[in-house]
């Protein structure tokens, strides 16, 4: 096995800086890290732990999280990772977390190292059991990974506003309730002050890691922490959109690259309308986050390509503040807060590539097109920021003349996140359960700022669309969830007010949005001929213009799951319920095999998960299910079919027929909740829903189409056979039984308590893994 150097060495093409090779001397736990941008801190953190996933070194978590404050970022860094992977040659696969994201293999196989990239917004919103722009009943899944054996990575901190606070106290809330394997996180900036770190639950931040002596001593690190950058102050025109696309005009050199990076996606806009008015021959592209995928795959070649002859001129948002790896030989910048104007600053000379140096330019007090003239820092001329923070930028740049990374000084941050995510709340979120209006606790106040929160909105020519079909990710943009609220109250002048429809998991339909039911997360589909889009600008509640529709990939191609769907019933083969049970408990046991062997010690739930494996669709037995399957009356019972049809039953989930019949033969609580919670559909609570009708004229309990007294027949599961049931509906009553026998929900309480919310979900996840693989790839079927 070579040493860590030669293996950093054939990931990058380069030998490893001092600071990355002590950092991988260091053991996987909490850490804080302050590199300046451009010194490689993403390959400092991931490339050690391809290190150690190719070495088997004992603790390393299986998954790595890799947290950015901007979906941009996220295609570049996976790109880096794959290439990384590729040249070493590790067994490690990729998987991005964002909006309409299909790939779903890393969650069934949990014994596989995994490297995990998404925005904030996707993994925080995971992490707390609301994970967003994803379907409701696979929430658990991803909250039990993301909290048990996974190394979180949290990049660019100064911009995740008050999800800096929630990482913070995640990770003091898994020590507190414990976790599978090991799951610390790493806290990464430019600007990094360990004090950021401080919350409620997290009062003792780790000490920060930062460069030392031998780093500035080393050349290629030197070179860029010596980068040339004058700064000098804007011209007073520049404040209006009209005198910065001037300004950049007239400091724009042929073959090279501008940026202009402004504080709001309307100022980019208007700067991007001006400059193409004057700009002619010169290359213009804007670049913000309110853009589809589908458009943002054109921004690739503009990270990665030279300028043409005639030079470039980029008009950018925040989303290349940080992590992306692009240069300018001028770079003019809005007056923002001081840690994103040291980012900003990092996208000019990079690579100290010019040698007579480049030029930063600042602007005072920016104001829209729109906006009225301000003698001072206003809410207007600060936005997204605080009036405070910008003041304060704007007198440390004052007195300064140069950017360059080695003479900037180091300034103490302050940190006040508006919203603390504490005990009640994360113990809130375990519940999974709507109220019976499709109401959800709203996670969206620790995940982002309150400017920051967006919905994704698909376009679509039929609308809404049929049947379930799903927005795929190329289709869905990011979208200010106040634009999309006003657009909802009030007609636009002279315009047809836009619809936006989402999907009801309780229904089953596409409904119709409004104002008022809107949450950050939210994936819409909107008519394509009510505008709201520009391929060329990205999102505009002012275009009334027809949105071109994204081809769909069909192997892409999702559907949208209602609360009595079961997808994973109806396959393109026929199996019995014998075979499949036995397959699922083969696979939940080479799963605990593995993960033993690596460290996450299953050893005391065992019995439980391969129990509850092998009885999971004991309730397919029941006659509703097997009326569905088995049109042509096999002979067997069956688990799977080709028969794509509805219960006649309505609302029937065989998963609580399963946790009833387990709890009947005196099995473990751990047992029958795993059962009942393997489709997400009933995990805490048993209850009928809005549209559930009583079986009778009597008074005989029910609940999701199981009616108390329904007849099990006898079953043979994994050479045991089962006798008859008469199924019990008395669980789901609240308090305790005549005979002092606690309730589902007593039960399902105390066993959350005594295994700990972030371990019962993980051991939730397993048994989804197990069930999910032995259907895709079944050894027994009949036809």
């Amino acid at each position: 096995m070579t040493d860590y150097s030669q293996f950093f060495q054939y990931a990058t093409g380069c030998p490893p800086y001092p600071y990355q090779r002590r950092l991988a001397t260091l053991p996987f736990e909490d850490r804080s890290i302050s590199v300046p941008t451009g010194a490689g801190k993403t390959a400092a953190v991931i490339i050690p732990w391809l290190y150690r996933i190719a070495r088997n070194a004992p603790g390393t978590p299986r998954r790595l999280a890799y947290c950015l404050p901007m979906r941009v970022l996220v295609e570049q860094t996976r790109d880096n990772v794959n290439d990384w992977i590729a040249r070493t040659g590790v067994n490690v696969e990729v998987a991005t977390l964002m909006g309409g994201e299909v790939d779903q293999d890393w969650e069934i196989h949990p014994e596989k190292p995994f490297i995990l990239i998404g925005t904030q917004d996707m993994l925080l919103s995971r992490a707390l059991n609301r994970g967003y722009a994803m379907k409701r009943f696979r929430w658990p899944v991803h909250f039990g990974h993301l909290n048990n054996d996974c190394l979180w990575v949290c990049d660019e901190v100064q911009l995740m506003g008050d999800g800096l606070a929630t990482s913070t106290q995640l990770t003091a809330f898994r020590r507190q309730y414990n976790v599978f394997g090991e799951c610390p996180t790493i806290w990464m900036s430019a600007t990094m002050d360990s004090s950021l770190l401080a919350s409620v639950d997290h009062p003792q931040p780790p000490d920060t890691f930062m460069l030392e002596c031998e780093d500035f001593e080393e050349e290629s690190l030197s070179r860029r922490l010596k980068a040339v950058k004058r700064l000098a102050k804007a011209p007073e025109k520049c404040r209006r959109p009209a005198g910065l696309a001037e300004f950049l005009i007239e400091k724009h050199k042929p073959g090279s690259q501008t940026i202009a990076v402004v504080n709001t996606v309307n100022r980019a806009r208007e700067t991007y309308d001006a400059i193409t008015k004057i700009a002619a021959g010169v290359a213009c592209h804007l670049l913000h986050s309110r853009f589809r995928p589908n458009e943002k795959k054109a921004w690739q070649p503009l990270f990665e390509d030279q300028p043409p002859e005639s030079g470039r001129i980029l008009i950018a948002t925040q989303v290349i503040e940080a992590g992306v790896d692009i240069s300018s030989a001028v770079l003019v910048t809005d007056l923002a807060p001081w840690s994103s104007l040291v980012q900003r600053f990092g996208r000019c000379n990079r690579a100290a590539e010019l040698q007579a140096g480049a030029d930063v330019f600042w602007i005072d007090r920016p104001l829209l097109a729109t906006a009225k003239d301000a003698d001072g820092i206003t809410e207007e001329t600060s936005r997204p920021y605080s009036i405070n923070e910008v003041a304060e930028a704007g007198e440390r740049l004052a007195d300064l003349v140069s950017a360059t990374p080695s003479e900037l000084p180091e300034f103490k941050t302050t940190y006040t996140p508006n919203h603390v995510l504490r005990r009640r709340d994360l113990i809130d979120f375990f519940d999974t359960s709507a109220d019976l209006s499709g109401y959800d606790l709203d996670v969206s106040r620790f995940v982002r700022s309150e400017q920051d929160r967006d919905v994704l909105v698909a376009w679509r020519k039929i609308c809404p669309p049929i049947g379930k079909d799903a927005p795929t990710r190329d289709e869905l943009c990011s979208a200010p969830i106040g634009d999309v609220s006003e657009l909802l109250k009030s007609s636009r002048k002279g315009k047809r007010r836009p619809s936006f429809y989402t999907w009801n998991s309780l229904s089953g339909q596409w409904e119709r949005v409004e104002a008022d039911r809107l949450y950050p997360g939210m994936i819409l589909v909107a008519d394509a001929a009510s505008g709201c889009y520009d391929i060329m600008s990205g999102w505009d509640p002012a275009s009334a213009a027809p949105v071109p529709e994204v081809e769909r990939n069909g192997n892409e191609a999702t559907e949208e799951e209602a609360n009595e769907d079961d997808p994973g019933t109806f396959q393109k083969y026929t199996q019995t319920l014998a075979a499949h049970s036995h397959e699922v408990r083969e696979e939940m046991r080479k799963i605990i095999q593995v993960l033993n062997s690596v460290g996450v010690n299953l050893t005391r739930h065992d019995d439980d998960l391969l129990i509850a494996a092998n009885h999971h669709d004991w309730g397919k037995a029941h006659p509703v299910f097997q009326q569905t399957v088995n049109p042509e009356r096999l002979p067997a019972l069956l688990a799977k079919s080709k028969n794509r049809r509805k219960h006649k039953r309505p609302y029937f989930r065989h998963e609580l027929a399963s946790a009833l019949a387990l709890l009947q033969i005196k099995a473990s609580d751990l047992s029958a909740y795993l059962a009942a919670a393997h489709h997400g559909k009933i995990r805490l609570s048993i209850r009928a829903l809005p549209e559930e009708h009583r079986p009778d004229e009597s008074n005989a309990m029910f609940a999701r189409g199981i009616w108390e007294g329904d007849q099990l027949p006898a079953v043979e599961l994994d050479d045991t056979v089962l006798p008859p049931l008469s199924l019990d509906l008395e669980p789901m009553l609240l308090g305790s039984s005549d005979t002092g026998v606690p309730s589902w929900t007593d039960r399902m309480l105390r066993l959350r308590d005594q295994v700990g919310l972030f371990r019962l979900a993980y051991l939730e996840a397993l048994i989804v893994a197990a069930d999910c693989r032995a259907s895709a790839d079944p050894k027994e079927v009949l036809q």
